[in-house]
């Protein structure tokens, strides 16, 4: 067993932090189909690249550059005003690892919903032919909760702060410990290698 233990969703996680993307993607993880995110960043990250700095964060669904022939499958998006964004997810991050071997982007294929050009046009983008894999557990609200999209979460970056309180208390983890363990501990495998 690789040893990931079950979160007790407690009082006192408290964290505003959320990460942009794809609204099939999002999905994707919330859903149980894919526990890996691949970023290399946005263009104006604060950091300049992509930096794996937060543990828990919110799944904050965008339709920005979300292309269906980009992906092996799409999700439908909510029917929601045009400045209104449905929160109904949050991660915890279990592995961040940096990938700087293009054969390891290969084997991890099968864990995401990416078709494997847009990974590869990823890890190629800018300077350094790197990409960063988080490997999260996803927790499903009890509630989905509707935020204004503020202008502060506009833009081509990763990470935003939601001004919102959203409660957490109640969610439940999208897969089973069983079934969380069983896909971390192939995925670990291939990006340890």
């Amino acid at each position: 067993m690789v040893g990931v233990q079950s979160l007790k969703v407690s009082p006192q996680i408290k964290f505003h932090a959320a990460f942009k993307e794809w609204n099939s993607v999002i999905e994707a993880l919330g859903s149980g189909e894919q526990i890996i995110i691949l970023r290399k960043g946005g263009i104006i990250e604060d950091e300049g690249d992509f930096v794996p700095k937060e543990k828990f964060f919110f799944l904050f669904p965008t339709k920005t550059h979300e292309k269906p022939e980009l992906l092996k499958k799409t999700f439908p998006q909510d029917n929601l005003g045009e400045n209104e964004i449905k929160i109904k997810y949050w991660a915890e991050v279990v592995l961040a690892k940096k990938i700087k071997n293009k054969e390891i982007l290969k084997k991890i294929d099968d864990f995401h919903i990416w078709k494997y050009e847009v990974v590869e046009e990823r890890f190629h983008r800018w300077q350094n032919d790197e990409v960063w894999a988080l490997v999260v557990r996803v927790f499903k609200l009890k509630n989905p909760v509707i935020i204004n999209n503020h202008p502060d979460y506009a833009g081509c970056k990763s990470w935003i702060e939601i001004k919102d309180e959203i409660d957490i208390t109640q969610s439940e983890p999208v897969l089973s410990d069983e079934e969380f363990e069983k896909k971390f501990k192939m995925v670990k495998e291939i990006l340890e290698e």
